[in-house]
């Protein structure tokens, strides 16, 4: 009786290790580009907007009085060496970003542009094997007011 139990404790172990192992998140930005370079392409999951999700389960939804987003990346691509590559919803021509990691978390902006508070900005915390997410703030949806938005991607397989 003592060996079964002691296998079923460590089969449990096991899969506890293996569960924790996939979903770890990145201590550093480093990390966090290692981990986004090693996918070679993430497909959007949900987009949230204020907090609200505008995006989930590969459809839209509406979001009555809401700020509406018919226009986003789809697929990304993230290079080493800094390219950040993305496919709009219904393009087929990546539109070319770059990302630079600093001390603090990884951000994705204009190629060759000085950082902007505007620009995507990715934490370690916020990177898996599985997923990311970028944040970013902005007037440009609905000044005066602040709009945060999220993006939230899973590795494609």
């Amino acid at each position: 009786m003592g060996l079964v139990k002691t296998t079923s404790v460590i089969r449990l172990l096991v899969l506890l290790a293996v569960v924790v192992s996939c979903q770890q998140k990145a201590g550093s930005p480093e990390e966090a580009a290692e981990l986004l370079i090693s996918s070679p392409k993430w497909k959007i999951d949900e987009i949230r907007v204020n907090d609200v999700a505008t995006f989930q389960n590969g459809k839209m939804t509406q979001q009555f009085g809401g700020i509406d987003f018919q226009r986003y990346m789809e697929v990304v691509e993230i290079k080493k060496g800094g390219t950040f590559s993305g496919v709009f919803k219904g393009e087929t021509k990546p539109f070319l970003l770059e990302w630079k990691a600093n001390e603090k978390n990884i951000l994705v902006g204009l190629p060759g542009a000085k950082p902007s508070p505007s620009d995507w900005s990715i934490a370690p915390a916020d990177v898996t094997k599985e997923s990311f997410s970028m944040k970013t703030q902005s007037t440009a949806y609905d000044y005066p007011n602040v709009t945060r938005i999220v993006l939230r991607f899973k590795a494609e397989k």
